[in-house]
C-alpha cells in the first residue's frame, strides 16, 4: 500500500510538472507578428485607375527592400461608397497603417480611421481640413496648387486681370478654387466666370462657351482624372481659345495624358518628380518593371512605403506625429504641421 501511495505521488508530481511546461511554455502567447500590414485603398478602375494602378506599381517597387511590410490592396473605383466598402472590409484584416488616394475617397476615410483610432496616410488630395488626429496627408494642399499660377514669374497671370474658373465638383478641386478666389482678390483680379461641373463630364461645349463669352484673359481649369483634362483640352483648341490656359493641377504632368493632349500652349503644376533628370534611378527602375514612365503618383506610393518603412521597430503614430522633415523622391517636405506633409510644385509651359 505504501509502494502504491508513493508511486501515486510521484505520477501527481510527473502531471503538475508537465501540465506546468504545457502553461509556461506551450501556452505562452505567440510572439508578436513583426510585419506590418498596410491596407492600400486605390482607385484600381474607373477613370481615376490611372492614379491607383501607377500608385500600387511605385509601391510595390518599394516594397521590395522591405520584407518587414504586407501591402493588402482594395479598389476604391474613385467613388466613396466604394471606398468605405473596402475599407470595411480591410476592417477584418488586422490592418496596420491605411493608405489611400483621392479626395472623394479619402474625406470619408479619414474620419473612420479616427474613429477606430487607426492611422491613414493620404495622398491625391487638397481638400481643406483632411488631417486629423489619425490622418496624415502625403502630397500638397489648395494653396500649393494655386500658388504657382499666381505667383510663378512664368505664369501668363501676370498680364491678365479678368479670368475664368472651371472646376471639378468635388472636395479637392472646390478647395483649390477657393483658393484661387483668395489669391485673385489679393492681387486685384476680377473673377469674370466661375463655375463647377459634374465629375466624369465629357462635354465641355456650353460651360466653355459661357466662358468664353464673358471675355476673359485667361482661363483656369481644376480637373481629376485625366479623361477631364484632355476633353476640356480639346473643346478648347475646338472653340479657338486665344488667352492662356492654365490647369491648376497637375494632370497633364503625368507623361501619357500630356502625350495624347492636343497640340495648343498651356500650363500645368508638377512636382520636382516630373522634371526631366530628376530622380532617374527610381525611374529607370520603374521602366524596367513595368515598361512605361512613370508619373507621380507612382512617386508618392514609393515614397509612402519608404516613409512607413522608416518607423520600423517604434511606434507608428508616435513615429509619424514627430516627422518634422520628409524627404523622397517626390521632392522635400521641410515644414510639416498639423499631419501635412506638403510637397511643393512649380508652373510649366506644355507645348
Amino acid at each position: 500500500m505504501k509502494n502504491k501511495m508513493l508511486f501515486l505521488g510521484a505520477l501527481a508530481v510527473i502531471i503538475i510538472a508537465i501540465l506546468a511546461g504545457i502553461y509556461f511554455f506551450g501556452a505562452q502567447p505567440s510572439a508578436p507578428n513583426e510585419t506590418t500590414k498596410i491596407g492600400a485603398i486605390l482607385a484600381l478602375s474607373g477613370p481615376s485607375s490611372v492614379w491607383g494602378e501607377s500608385m500600387k506599381n511605385g509601391m510595390e517597387i518599394a516594397l521590395k527592400n522591405h520584407s518587414e511590410l504586407d501591402i493588402i490592396y482594395e479598389d476604391s473605383k474613385g467613388n466613396a461608397a466604394d471606398g468605405i466598402s473596402a475599407y470595411q472590409k480591410m476592417k477584418m484584416q488586422d490592418i496596420d497603417v491605411y493608405v489611400t488616394s483621392l479626395s472623394v475617397v479619402s474625406v470619408p476615410l479619414a474620419k473612420l480611421a479616427r474613429d477606430d483610432k487607426k492611422g491613414v496616410v493620404i495622398t491625391q488630395s487638397a481638400a481643406n481640413n483632411i488631417t486629423n488626429e489619425y490622418a496624415y496627408r502625403y502630397y500638397t494642399d489648395a494653396n500649393h496648387f494655386a500658388m504657382p499660377a499666381f505667383e510663378n514669374p512664368i505664369s501668363p497671370l501676370k498680364n491678365a486681370n479678368r479670368l475664368a474658373v472651371i472646376y471639378r465638383k468635388d472636395e479637392y478641386a472646390q478647395s483649390v478654387d477657393e483658393k484661387i478666389l483668395e489669391l485673385a482678390a489679393q492681387q486685384g483680379k476680377e473673377i469674370v466666370f466661375n463655375e463647377s461641373y459634374a465629375p466624369n463630364e465629357t462635354d465641355f461645349s456650353t460651360i466653355l462657351t459661357k466662358a468664353q463669352q464673358k471675355n476673359p484673359g485667361a482661363l483656369l481649369f481644376v480637373p481629376t482624372p485625366p479623361s477631364e483634362s484632355l476633353a476640356l483640352l480639346r473643346k478648347v483648341q475646338e472653340l479657338d481659345f486665344n488667352i492662356p490656359i492654365i490647369e491648376v493641377s497637375n494632370v497633364q504632368s503625368d507623361p501619357d495624358t500630356q502625350a495624347q493632349s492636343p497640340n495648343i500652349t498651356f500650363y500645368t503644376n508638377q512636382f520636382a518628380f516630373s522634371a526631366p533628370g530628376n530622380s532617374e534611378e527610381f525611374k529607370q527602375e520603374y521602366r524596367a518593371m513595368y515598361g512605361k514612365e512613370p508619373n507621380f503618383m507612382s512617386a508618392f506610393g514609393y515614397d509612402i512605403v519608404n516613409l512607413i518603412a522608416s518607423c520600423e521597430g517604434n511606434d507608428l503614430k508616435v513615429c509619424l506625429d514627430n516627422r518634422t522633415e520628409v524627404s523622397g523622391v517626390t521632392g522635400r517636405a521641410t515644414n510639416i504641421t498639423n499631419h501635412d506633409i506638403v510637397i511643393p510644385m512649380d508652373l510649366v509651359k506644355v507645348h
